[in-house]
Parts: structure tokens; sequence; C-alpha cells
């Protein structure tokens, strides 16, 4: 029985920073309401930069979770010396392999590393700008919301693309272009990928699934003059093979990450020149099935290695630690702003009718946009 409740405990270690992390939430609002209405009649590059400086201290406090709690091993392979480049940093597009919610973590955890983490702006599902008070936020703070399949808006897409040029808002633009994760388990999903690559005439693909072009396609052409380059991220993570079976299992999620579960996690490197990625719309379809049949045979490479302990890509591995005290302010700030919201009668009311103004305003506000 004891041993059970101890299971059970330690299988819970992710609900305390969870707590925190999600709990924050209202205490980051109740600091951009104020930051939103003073610079409201200032230009806007005033706005952008206080959003962009507070975005990047909530995202902080989650690597601080993610990578300095957990201990995990992040290793960087392929071209990593653009990561640490002493140039200037540049406006991108961030492609990845799509496998786990910890995806568009670890595209912080880069671009943290390489100084644009409060450029970080998003390419996700349309459902999700109704997340209560993050699917708000991120629609002020430039994410691109969009429809899969036939449902996808481009004009849409567009004029919010060239808006954000028009602004000069900094750019890391995060794009999965899968549309969604790549789960051994979802047999349909898998199934209906290879069959759509046998539709288009391309070779199969068996640990991604076929990239979807057209959201990825808008954003290069909207954002060729004004970003130099992408990033082309291939994503693996440790213990993800079946050791009896030899077959590959589900990636991890957030709570396995909390809670220790994961232990190492391999990220390949490819920065691609702009102008190298194809304008016209057909020759970027193939350029990107081109890019996923390489990021095919990297994971191919890293789930044929029996002990999944020595698996890795191709290549020299880097192992870039983050510093403590990249991270640990944000921690201070965000974690310390809810325990007194929480510890404090009145930091509580004002805690709770700001996260209910900012849910029925957000939700209020993303209908009327839709």
């Amino acid at each position: 029985m004891l041993l059970s409740v101890a299971i059970f405990i330690q299988h819970l270690h992710w609900l305390a920073p969870a707590a925190v992390m999600f709990g924050a939430a209202p205490c980051f609002l109740m600091v951009w309401w104020p930051a939103r209405v003073c610079t409201a009649l200032l230009p806007k590059r005033f706005y952008r930069r206080a959003d962009d400086f507070l975005f990047s201290t909530y995202l902080r406090l989650m690597l601080f979770f993610f990578e300095n709690c957990t201990g995990i091993e992040v290793m960087f392979y392929g071209e990593v010396d653009a990561l640490l480049s002493s140039e200037p940093v540049e406006n991108a597009i961030y492609i990845s392999n799509h496998q786990s919610t910890m995806d568009w973590i670890l595209g912080c955890s880069l671009a943290l590393r390489r100084g644009a983490l409060s450029r970080c702006r998003y390419v996700v599902k349309d459902g999700l700008k109704y997340f209560p008070l993050y699917g708000f936020y991120l629609n002020q703070h430039g994410t691109l919301f969009i429809q899969r399949a036939g449902k996808f808006k481009a004009e849409k897409a567009k004029k919010q693309l060239r808006a954000m040029v028009a602004d000069k808002m900094p750019m890391w633009m995060v794009v999965f272009p899968e549309g969604t994760r790549f789960n051994p388990e979802l047999k349909d999903v898998i199934s209906s990928s290879r069959e759509f690559s046998r539709k288009q005439g391309t070779s199969e693909l068996s640990n991604v699934l076929y990239p979807r072009a057209k959201a990825t396609q808008v954003c290069a052409e909207e954002l060729k003059d004004y970003v130099s380059c992408m990033y082309d991220i291939t994503i693996a993570y440790n213990n993800t093979r079946d050791v009896e079976t030899g077959r590959r299992t589900a990636s991890p999620g957030m709570p396995d990450f909390l809670s220790g579960h994961t232990s190492k996690v391999h990220i390949h490197i490819s920065k691609i020149p702009v102008q190298e990625i194809p304008e016209e719309e057909e020759q970027f379809k193939l350029w990107l099935h081109h890019r996923f049949q390489l990021k095919e045979k990297l994971l191919t490479n890293f789930y044929s290695c029996e002990d999944q302990s020595k698996a890795s890509f191709p290549g020299e591995s880097h192992h870039l630690p983050l510093a403590l005290r990249s991270t640990f302010p944000s921690f201070l700030l965000w974690g310390g702003s809810f325990a007194v919201c929480m510890a404090f009668k009145e930091a509580r009311s004002i805690y709770w009718k700001t996260g209910l103004v900012s849910f029925v305003v957000g939700l209020a506000w993303v209908s009327a946009r839709t």
C-alpha cells in the first residue's frame, strides 16, 4: 500500500510546476493589461518591445522548470555554430518535426540560446485561440491561428503576415508543417499520411508525417524579404523505442518531462539561407518534402540503435546546458507573484477578477475576429 502511494506521488511531481506555470498566467495578464493601456496611444514599437519582453520572461519561467529543474540533457547536432553565432540575431522561420506537446518548448529553448526568445511567434491550430487566457494573449502577440486542409484561409494569413512585416515585428516564426503530432499509436493518422504521399507520387515516410506545405509556403512567400534564413530542426526523444519489439513508442508529453521520465533530447540543426527556398508553390512542396525525407533518414538512424541510451544523430554532439541565471529570475518574478496572489485575500480577489475578465474579453475578441 505504501509503495503504491509512493509511486502515485512520484507520478504527480509534475503538478506543482504545472500549477505555477498555468497559475502565473493571470499574474502575467495583471501586468500585461496596464502595459497595453499605457502604450495604446504611443507608436506600436513601444507596445511591441514591452510585450516581447514580458512574454520572454514567461517563457523563461517555463524553461526553468523544463530544463533547469528536470536536469534534462539537450544534445545539439549539425550547424550548432549558427545557434551560438556572435552575429546579430536575425529574423527567421523555424520548422520542426512534431511529435509531442514539448516540441514548442524546445523551439523556445533554441530561441533562447540564439538570443531570439522575445521574437517567438507561432503558427498553430485555429481551435487553440479559444484556450482560456492563452488563446487571447497569443492572438495579441502575433500568432497565426490557421485551419487545416481545405479550410486553410491563405489570404487571411497573408494579410496578417504583411501587417506584421509593416509593423517591423521581430520574428522567430515557429511552424510545424506536419499539422498534427506524429504518434505511433495513431495508426489511422500515419496510414492517411502514407496514402497522401502515394497520391502525391512521393516516397512514404515512417518516422514523420507528410508535410502539409501551404501554411509554411505562405510564411516563406510573405517573409522572404523580411527573414534571412530558415532553421530546419529535427527532434528525437530518448526512451521512445520499445526494447522488446523494437518499435517506436509515443514521445513524452509535459507531465513526463516534469516528472523526470525523460533524461535526454537530441536536436539536429540545419540553417538554410532564405535565398535557397523555392518561391514557386509546387517547387516549394517538393523542396519541403525533401527536407522531411532528410528528417526521416536522421530519425531512422536514431531508432535503429539497439541501445537507445546510446542513440544519437550522426556527427559530433554538443551538450549546451542552460544557465540558471537565464531562467531563475523569471521563476522568482512569476512564481513569487503567484504565491503573493494566493497568500493575501485582496490579491486573490484581483487575481481571480483579472483571470475572469481576461477570459470573457478574450473569448469575445477571438469569436468576433473569426
